[in-house]
């Protein structure tokens, strides 16, 4: 690992988190995968070598960059939380969604809107090259801030080479297990990530709920996630939900149990609103699982043909194809295979490679700021 003045640095303190965690530590596989001269000098996680440790977010990251970014010829923020002040240290920033600003009025309050609306004009401004992970976000920064489309590249995340399909002898007694610790039906639907607004769970739980009062579907709905800090009210009803024999809410699984959960469900379904990628949909279809997803935002790159996408303006559509996935084996297993083929184009190799790409792009440009 390169710890000269003239090493490219990487902000690591989100490492163990979900969603961007998800990505650095991908992204450090595929640099691994590269050899071990194109992995950056890492800066935060738990052994912090360089005693970066402020919040996220935070006046104290503020502080503590100019030294930080001193020792660097670039720095790469993986999150639009950006230095304020660079210097002459070139910058890469990766934005994977405008969440923030997208939804600013529904979800997130004005202090939410102000901070994420000033971060990412600064991004934006400063930035020597931006990373999208998507085509969709690389368009909504030029429609939403007018960036620059010459300094944007779009770079696809990658996937777990962990998480696969298993086979029949693999899955029974592993599920078995779950079966007895969670008290899990043995048919139901799947839905992972993180239970916030903008994933429009609460759109899927009542949907499903009326299903089941009127016979349509047989099978249960497992969803598995942290429910959010706080909810507006509209969305008030997922704060208080609880587990019956139709909706099961788990909040965390081991990583091992996830990949089961994805063998054993007859399809994911991810309702999202707005994805910056769409990883979730990804790992389903690495692990020969069906996928009901939506046609908002980046998920259509994601997915391809290996999905059913639906519409979210009426109910009609999800409901139909809850149904149809239920009914319908071969439907089932055609998924199964366009999606196990999707996956295999997704490699954190190629992800890591491409943004070596980006970094040797960004030192021989000339600094804007």
């Amino acid at each position: 690992m390169r710890t000269t003045r003239h090493s490219i640095g990487l902000d690591v303190r989100m490492l163990q988190n979900s969603g961007i965690g998800t990505y650095l530590r991908g992204l450090l596989l595929g640099f691994q995968s590269l050899g071990q001269d194109k992995v950056p000098a890492l800066f935060g996680g738990d052994q912090k070598p360089f005693g970066f440790n402020a919040p996220i977010y935070s006046i104290q990251e503020q502080l503590q960059y100019p030294a930080l970014l001193g020792q660097c010829r670039l720095w790469h923020a993986p999150h639009y939380n950006v230095p304020l002040w660079k210097g002459k240290t070139k910058l890469v920033v990766t934005i994977h969604d405008i969440i923030h600003w997208i939804f600013r009025k529904q979800f997130f309050t004005p202090v939410q809107a102000a901070y994420a609306g000033f971060m990412l004009r600064r991004a934006v401004a400063s930035a020597d090259h931006i990373i999208t992970v998507s085509h969709h976000t690389k368009k909504d920064l030029i429609e939403y801030f007018h960036a620059d489309p010459e300094k944007i590249t779009s770079i696809p995340l990658g996937m777990d080479s962990g998480l696969r399909e298993m086979t029949e002898g693999e899955l029974a007694p592993a599920f078995e297990k779950l079966r007895v610790k969670y008290s899990l039906p043995e048919f139901f639907f799947l839905y992972v990530g993180l239970m916030k607004p903008h994933k429009n769970v609460l759109w899927l739980v009542r949907i499903f709920r009326k299903l089941k009062a009127e016979g349509k579907v047989q099978a249960a709905l497992v969803l598995v996630g942290k429910k959010d800090k706080r909810y507006p009210k509209e969305q008030e009803e997922l704060e208080t939900l609880v587990s019956n024999e139709d909706v099961i809410h788990l909040p965390s699984v081991a990583y091992d149990e996830l990949q089961v959960l994805y063998n054993q469900a007859l399809a994911l379904i991810h309702p999202s609103l707005y994805e910056g990628f769409g990883l979730t949909p990804l790992e389903a279809m690495a692990c020969g699982t069906p996928v009901i997803t939506t046609r908002a935002a980046s998920i259509p790159e994601v997915v391809g043909d290996a999905a059913i996408q639906i519409e979210t303006e009426t109910e009609k559509p999800l409901w139909d194809a809850i149904i149809r996935m239920e009914q319908d084996p071969q439907l089932r297993e055609s998924l199964r295979q366009k999606g196990l083929e999707r996956a295999k184009l997704f490699c954190w190799k190629e992800t890591a490679r491409q943004t070596a790409e980006v970094y040797e792009q960004a030192q021989s440009t000339i600094s804007r700021v």
